[in-house]
């Protein structure tokens, strides 16, 4: 039930130091940006493990704007529907809105430091049937990667700081954060209450010019917590757990190739074992690999096409997991000075290996259209 992602530490710590500097001011977004959409996520299996399909469906509402020369803000939420249906049961639906971020950040510097302090509002489905909950549960799986991983929690504050600076021919950059969540009750048929424990988050990153025509972008970010705490009169989930520190490693490379630009780049997902009331909980130890390559071409003035290859492995605990194979392709478009439009679609093909369930081979599919506007 934990927040999948810390909200950034206001600067990402791979930031350039001159990627800001053509601002007019000192404020970290120049301009009001509005983005909306709609994206479609799903995936289907073979018999083998008791899944049928699992599917997600989202419109993200995401408002950026200044508040006068060192003071900027943006706003976060989505409507989200997801399904679940297994070979034996009945299909599930979840849908609502999601929390709401609210991020203040504030330049103390230039190019160099930034504050943020961010304020998670519990607009979303953080209550659930146990029924309900397989839909949370299968959305949630790190090696599908759906949009929206969790619908709701409390209410949460998160402060934090970045610094970035040039060294040599490198950018480098640090941030750090740390994020409460309050308690909460996660199902609708049960008197559970679920207090989470404190998030804290570190990210280092760098970056250069290779030549002329590359660039190389490195990040590390390590995320621990304090012990959740799970209290109530059930006894089917009772006592404290301790997740396992995480640790989250980028790598891209960029290159100007005539007018066509390559950009191959990978993330890894690491996560320790957690610590429960009754024991160590080594199934909750994993790691998922992803690796992508994209060429992006100007077709037109304003059109430009983007196809895509990716890689993804899971491995969790000490047993297979799952791979797979995606091929897509992307489209932005300039409707107007103001006006701007990305369309995209992908197809996945692998396999999942679940212990005690068994082994199938699962299709995913991927869609959607997002329009951003600024002013």
């Amino acid at each position: 039930m934990r927040h999948p992602s810390l909200p950034a530490a206001a600067l990402a710590a791979a930031v350039c130091s001159g990627s800001l500097a053509a601002q007019g001011s000192d404020v970290l977004y120049a301009r009001v940006e509005a983005l909306s959409g709609w994206e479609l996520r799903g995936y289907s299996f073979d018999q083998g493990i008791g899944a049928k399909t699992v599917a997600q469906w989202n419109i993200p509402v995401v408002v950026v704007a200044p508040l006068g020369r060192r003071v900027s803000v943006d706003l976060t939420t989505h409507y989200a529907s997801g399904h679940f249906e297994s070979y034996s049961g009945s299909p599930e639906t979840l849908s609502g809105f999601t929390d709401t971020e609210v991020r203040f950040l504030y330049t103390v510097r230039r190019d160099r430091l930034i504050g943020s302090l961010s304020f998670n509002l519990p607009t979303g489905r953080h209550t659930v049937s146990t029924s309900e909950f397989q839909v949370a549960g299968a959305v949630g799986a790190n090696y599908l990667s759906f949009p929206i991983a969790n619908f709701g929690t409390g209410v949460g504050v998160a402060g934090g700081v970045a610094y970035a600076r040039q060294a040599g021919a490198w950018n480098l950059g640090v941030s750090g954060s740390l994020r409460y969540l309050s308690s909460y009750t996660p199902f609708s048929d049960d008197t559970v209450s679920y207090t989470p424990g404190w998030e804290g988050r570190v990210r280092a990153g760098a970056d250069r010019l290779l030549g002329a025509r590359s660039r190389l972008l490195l990040g590390l970010t390590m995320s621990t917590f304090s012990t959740d705490t799970y209290s109530g009169s059930s006894a089917f989930v009772a006592g404290w757990y301790a997740p396992g520190t995480r640790f989250v490693s980028e790598l891209a490379f960029v290159r100007v190739i005539g007018r066509a630009t390559l950009t191959v780049s990978a993330w890894d997902f690491y996560r320790l074992a957690g610590l429960t009331s009754t024991g160590p909980n080594s199934e909750s130890k994993e790691n998922v690999f992803d690796g992508e390559l994209r060429l992006t071409y100007p077709v037109a003035a304003r059109l430009e096409l983007e196809p895509m290859l990716g890689f993804r492995q899971w491995s969790p605990a000490d047993y297979r997991g799952g791979r797979l194979k995606s091929g897509g392709l992307v489209a932005r478009a300039r409707l107007s000075d103001r006006l701007s439009a990305t369309l995209a679609g992908r197809y996945d093909a692998g396999w999942i290996y679940a212990r005690g369930s068994g082994f199938a081979p699962l299709r995913g599919y991927g869609t959607s259209l997002l329009l951003r506007y600024e002013r």
